[in-house]
């Protein structure tokens, strides 16, 4: 009888610490997003024109178990239009839904696993590059928007600030990032990156690899291989100095696809004890695309340099100028942005030639050329 009244009360001592686990559970559910306008206007003899505007709402989720341990989650949406003009004659409308973000995440307090749809990068370089593999980021955009990548993507966090990443990726199949040929999109994509410390910054080795789609193959039976691999690294050494670098292999044999794809970027950051703090960054990048490594066929040196100036808390001034020796050319922007609590405001002016656009991705688009010669943008966007 006594052994039945102690296992009685340590039922009620176990139901009530469980009861007192599930109200240690926290839930959170919240809508936020972003709507943007804005005005583009080409000052050259075409006197293209372009209105649009774009809406991203967010839903984010938070179920916390503990302090150390909690799911995560995000859907959001991508919707924007735009009008064209040129010589005042109206030349068409484009626009556009798709998902902007998607996944699902579990976090420890050392540890991350993400599945869905999402944004991944990561390398030290700010303009140019080479490690931009599944993103689309381009320093001239104020609003930095970029399509994400489906996969699952795991991350561990070790105590000397080291850290491993590995990522599968499925479902992808349009060329992302520097990317030539697009991918076969149900054949999985894999890589990793290991980041270590090294004295007063760390150094990042990064590899990748996907199949490429049949149509890139000369036999079209098999489906040619792509690997990538990066090496990148940043320190502090009074101005902030990097290196980032990446080389692609293909086993395409069709001309339209090189064997080799090279890029090494260097750089450095410092900020002048001018007014409230003048921030100049300045760039290099080699870029080269053969049949050889390193050597041979195509060569790209490019040049950049950025200032920034916080005049106040709330206004930010922003010049950047690219140089692309090969063809003796400038490319100049300069803005002006203003943030309030749930406003911000931007003023783009820009001076670029008229027949050529600056090399990266997505220079071949469509609406790149909308950024020839002068031209004014002005754009301003809500977050709620």
């Amino acid at each position: 009888m006594k052994t039945g009244r102690n296992g009685t009360v340590l039922a009620l001592l176990l139901f009530c610490s469980s009861l007192g686990a599930i109200d240690s559970w926290r839930a959170e559910l919240s809508l936020e997003g972003q709507m943007t306008a804005w005005t583009l206007a080409g000052f050259e003899q075409t006197g293209l024109l372009q209105s649009g505007g774009r809406f991203v709402p967010t839903l984010k989720g938070n179920l916390s178990f503990n302090p150390q341990s909690s799911f995560q989650m995000e859907a959001s949406l991508h919707m924007y239009g735009n009008l064209d003009f040129s010589n005042f004659s109206y030349q068409g409308a484009t626009g556009k839904i798709n998902a902007y973000r998607l996944w699902l995440a579990y976090r420890r307090e050392q540890f991350e696993m993400r599945a869905g749809l999402q944004k991944i990068n990561f390398g030290q370089a700010k303009m140019f590059r080479p490690l931009m593999w599944f993103d689309a980021m381009d320093i001239r955009d104020p609003l930095q928007l970029t399509e994400g990548v489906y996969g699952l993507l795991g991350r561990y966090y070790f105590e000397n600030n080291s850290n491993i990443w590995l990522w599968c990726l499925l479902g992808n199949q349009q060329a992302k990032g520097w990317e030539i040929a697009e991918s076969e999109r149900w054949i999985p994509e894999w890589g990793g990156r290991l980041e270590l410390p090294a004295g007063s910054g760390e150094i990042a080795l990064s590899s990748h690899y996907r199949s490429l789609r049949k149509e890139v193959s000369l036999s079209g039976t098999d489906y040619p291989g792509e690997f990538r691999w990066g090496l990148d690294g940043k320190w502090d050494l009074g101005p902030g100095l990097w290196f980032e670098a990446s080389s692609c292999i293909s086993s395409s044999k069709t001309l339209s696809i090189p064997r080799f794809q090279d890029m090494l970027n260097l750089g450095m950051d410092y900020t002048f004890p001018l007014g409230n703090g003048l921030g100049f960054t300045l760039e290099y990048l080699y870029y080269h695309s053969g049949s050889k490594f390193l050597l041979d066929d195509i060569k790209l040196h490019l040049l950049g340099s950025m200032l920034n100036y916080a005049p106040s808390i709330i206004d930010n001034l922003s010049a950047m100028v690219f140089y692309l020796p090969a063809a003796d050319k400038l490319f100049n922007y300069l803005s002006w942005g203003r943030v309030y609590d749930n406003w911000s405001f931007y003023l783009i002016a820009y001076l670029n030639p008229n027949d050529i656009q600056m090399p990266g991705p997505g220079s071949s688009s469509e609406s790149s050329r909308l950024y020839l010669g002068k031209g004014l943008q002005v754009m301003a966007s809500y977050y709620f």
